[in-house]
């Protein structure tokens, strides 16, 4: 993604940890994260779906982010985020909530060739706040697409 295709703004995400890699989500799709979050166990769930969540009086999906992105995840529910996508929601289990960061638009690039297989980033970066470590800029709703095709 080029920088056009961000706002001429600055905008906000929430950055997480999934293993070793870093991902921002705009947090005008992120409804709240959470620390060690309760994963009940669904029978027949899909792959990986690691079960069900318990956010504000309903039960949403919970998806085990370092399968989401092809990566080796902690072991247990570190965090989690509320992902929405007009009225859908879901869960994506991580390994840590980082930070909010601010993604200058003229700072983010193209994914590297081959390395966004589903097509559920937008871009990468150096945020400026973010100690020198690359981000990878999640498409939410590419993502959450990936992940209901996977039932």
């Amino acid at each position: 993604m080029t920088a056009a295709a961000f706002s001429a703004e600055r905008t906000l995400h929430i950055v997480v940890r999934v293993g070793a890699e870093r991902f921002a989500f705009p947090v005008s799709n992120v409804e709240e994260a959470m620390d060690a979050p309760t994963v009940e166990w669904v029978p027949a769930a899909p792959a990986g779906m690691l079960g069900q969540l318990k956010h504000r009086d309903r039960m949403l999906s919970a998806w085990d982010g370092g399968w989401a992105f092809g990566l080796v995840r902690g072991v247990g529910a570190g965090a989690a985020i509320v992902l929405r996508d007009d009225a859908r929601r879901i869960a994506l289990i991580v390994d840590d909530v980082v930070d909010v960061s601010r993604l200058e638009p003229g700072g983010v690039r193209a994914v590297p060739a081959g390395a966004d297989s589903t097509g559920v980033l937008s871009g990468v970066c150096l945020p400026a706040d973010g100690g020198g470590l690359l981000v990878n800029v999640v498409r939410v709703e590419s993502l959450m697409a990936s992940l209901g095709s996977a039932r």
